[in-house]
């Protein structure tokens, strides 16, 4: 029997397991109805060259392959082991397949956790641990490599190219592998079902596909992660080679809570997902139909140019209209021609022309498509642009008007790469007969140019490439995502802090939070007034009070005079509505100066760890829910590109009658919360609400953080 091609020490357990060169079928039958037949026949159609070992204790061959009677007595160094058998018999075949020197399995059986089984769920995990053994699976659809043939899917005719396929979901596979057809755009380099993801997991997969030889882009669908940090950690680190674009399902709120702070309330985990998802460098998509075609261009189409913008080349006004509508929508700025450029767009497409981006040839190509190749090689010539959008109805020339035009539309192609391999200008080409079998448009498909019949593809597709630029520029300035080491906490005790103590901890933190004191007694405050000579604010300390205005418990404009009568107004007030509580005194702190009311505040997602909010503050924080989201620590540059996120931004430039914001102290104010919340895991919600900012004065009104059981610190 022909031995494995591979020795244990030549490929980690993942490379094995995504690109086996050796697979036993673990449950092979003589059955065609039966999945132990069936990958057997999988793998021989097509064309896997590597050995194929069926072990089945009752047959002696399957297909014309020898068979194995057990796993102990299969050769030793096998990469892969498809395990078909009950889920049940799961952990021990599992065994037996770690102590032949398999490195990885692929478990298609169902009835684990996703059922409620979760003594076979924990006997699985443990064989799993115990073993060493690297694992997809249980409840998968099972993996591919589509070029090599090790199908382990079944699916067949699955169409080759770069894109690789991350998603527990054997039906989206077929949507995908549909859609591709459908696009005519580029195929698959790899599939993986994760199913229950007992063992890998996406972010695993994520780099180990993304590093793999011939693979452009990772398309993951995602119905959820077992470790969002884990995942964020390895898309910023991918995505500035490899792109990676997400479809996720299940985007309904996961662990919400009843939320002790501002911060809390708004940070919705579809919001927050999003959020982090974009800053590590993750191209969303919201439609299924779009995963295949954008993850397809951005496997195949270069970036908009450093510095650059889009331009439209169209030869139908409407067309052009929905286009840049659609552009606009998503803030893609069209690229301004010179003069010279529009002069010469001029003399070669006559007066009907449009020639201000969008360029519309106003019929000057209908008798000779290549007047198309010379107006985009002009267009790619001015420094301006960066990319062009091509809408219409190119390459149907000669469907739609003369059929001897075809010669010319096939020319026009290769002029257009010739072209853009001059310029380095990539091209997106939408046309209304894209989903025709024509023969120019094949030739463009081949250089990689996308070439789709929906406008709303062509502008996600264009959108994502320029993201995609912008990214790139700046990518020494990001952060890792990683999290450091935790820092000693801060207090034993959960629950809200006080807030004293949570000024201190910001203060020792080195975010700064203002003048203010702690005043135990009426008398106290008084002095602490005084010492300020300012007027001044009053804020209750009880443990049994976290919303202080709702219950009385703040006074404003406090002076020497007032203040003894403004604190037992307090403590009165408070009395009444919370009879139970106990009042430890009052925090003292100058009357804020006039400025913009911001939130920002951090809490610690379930899935991807601490992230920090910022937003409009103030009372109607939680109405206006202008609010956005990074995970932390992250860098000023990322500080920067959250703030221009809210509407709260429009404020800070000195809007009416509101000061100016330097926005770079705002700035380092949310990167050291971010430091904070990151070293501390015992901090669950941190809210500073509001914020009052002005000019590089940065000071927190109100300062509530929560402080998580010590069981779930992590």
């Amino acid at each position: 029997m022909t031995q494995p091609s591979t020795t244990l020490t030549e490929r980690t357990a993942l490379q094995r397991l995504f690109d086996p060169r050796s697979i036993a079928i673990v449950g092979a039958s003589t059955d065609p109805a039966k999945r132990g037949y069936q990958a057997i026949r999988a793998l021989q159609e097509s064309g896997y060259a590597h050995p194929v070992y069926p072990v089945n204790p009752r047959a002696s061959e399957i297909r014309g392959l020898e068979a194995v009677a057990s796993v102990d007595r299969l050769p030793p160094g096998i990469d892969v082991a498809l395990i078909a058998v009950p889920g049940a018999a799961v952990p021990r075949v599992l065994r037996e397949c770690a102590a032949a020197g398999i490195a990885g399995a692929v478990v298609l059986a169902n009835g684990f956790r996703e059922i409620g089984a979760t003594e076979l769920e924990a006997e699985l995990a443990a064989a799993i641990a115990e073993s060493g053994i690297r694992v997809i699976g249980p409840n998968t659809s099972g993996i591919a490599n589509v070029g090599s043939g090790a199908n382990l899917v079944g699916l067949q005719n699955i169409p080759h190219g770069p894109i690789g396929v991350v998603t527990q979901s054997g039906n989206m596979l077929l949507s995908l592998v549909n859609d591709v057809r459908t696009a005519r755009g580029p195929g698959l380099h790899a599939y993986v079902g994760l199913g229950n993801q007992s063992d890998v997991r996406y972010d695993e997969c994520l780099a180990e596909l993304a590093a793999q030889p011939g693979c452009g882009a990772v398309a993951v669908h995602s119905e959820g992660l077992v470790d969002g940090r884990a995942f964020l950690v390895a898309a910023a680190r991918t995505t500035p080679e490899a792109p990676v674009v997400m479809l996720r399902g299940g985007r309904s709120a996961v662990g919400q809570r009843t939320a002790l702070s501002h911060t809390g309330s708004v940070a919705g985990s579809d919001a927050v997902a999003t959020a982090v998802l974009g800053q590590a460098g993750v191209e969303l998509v919201e439609r299924s139909d779009e995963l295949a075609v954008v993850a397809g261009a951005l496997a195949t189409t270069a970036p908009v140019l450093p510095g650059r913008r889009v331009a439209v080349l169209s030869d139908g006004g409407g067309h052009a209209t929905l286009a840049v509508d659609a552009l606009t929508a998503r803030g893609i700025d069209l690229a301004e021609l010179s003069d010279e450029t529009r002069a010469a767009l001029r003399t070669l497409l006559g007066p009907a022309a449009s020639v201000v981006d969008p360029v519309d040839v106003a019929g000057a190509t209908d008798a000779d498509p290549t007047v198309f190749a010379r107006a985009a090689e002009l267009m790619m010539a001015d420094p301006a642009v960066g990319l062009i959008l091509v809408v219409g109805l190119f390459g149907g020339y000669h469907a739609r008007f003369d059929r001897s035009l075809e010669a010319a539309e096939n020319d026009t192609a290769r002029s257009l790469l010739a072209a853009q391999k001059a310029y380095g200008t990539p091209l997106v080409v939408q046309s209304c007969y894209a989903g025709d079998p024509i023969g120019n448009h094949d030739i463009l498909r081949a250089a990689g140019v996308p070439v789709l019949s929906s406008i709303d593809h062509a502008v996600r597709i264009t959108a994502a490439l320029d993201r995609r630029a912008r990214r790139r520029e700046t990518a020494d300035a990001r952060s890792t995502l990683a999290l450091p080491a935790a820092a000693s906490p801060v207090t034993t005790q959960s629950g809200v802090l006080d807030e004293p103590t949570a000024r201190r901890l910001l203060t020792a933190a080195g975010t700064t939070v203002g003048p203010w004191a702690y005043a135990a007694t009426p008398k106290e405050v008084a002095t602490a007034v005084r010492g300020f000579d300012l007027p001044c604010a009053l804020k209750v300390v009880s443990p049994q009070v976290i919303h202080k205005s709702e219950v009385g418990g703040v006074r404003l404009d406090v002076t020497p005079e007032n203040a003894v009568a403004q604190t037992l107004g307090i403590m009165d007030s408070v009395r009444r509505a919370v009879p139970d509580a106990r009042i430890d005194g009052m925090i003292v702190t100058p009357m804020a100066p006039p400025g913009v009311e911001l939130l920002v505040g951090a809490t610690r997602d379930p899935i991807f760890g601490p992230v920090v909010a910022f937003g409009s503050g103030g009372v109607l924080v939680e109405a206006l829910a202008d609010v956005t989201f990074r995970a932390a620590p992250f860098t000023e540059l990322e500080a920067h590109e959250m703030i221009r996120e809210t509407v709260a931004s429009r404020m800070l430039d000195g809007y009416r009658h509101l000061p100016a914001v330097d926005r770079a102290a705002l700035a380092r104010f949310l990167v050291g919360v971010g430091e904070l919340v990151a070293a501390h895991p015992e901090i669950a919600e941190l809210d500073l609400n509001p914020v009052i900012a002005a000019g590089t004065s940065i000071v927190p009104v109100d300062v509530r953080i929560v402080i998580a059981p010590e069981e779930n610190r992590s």
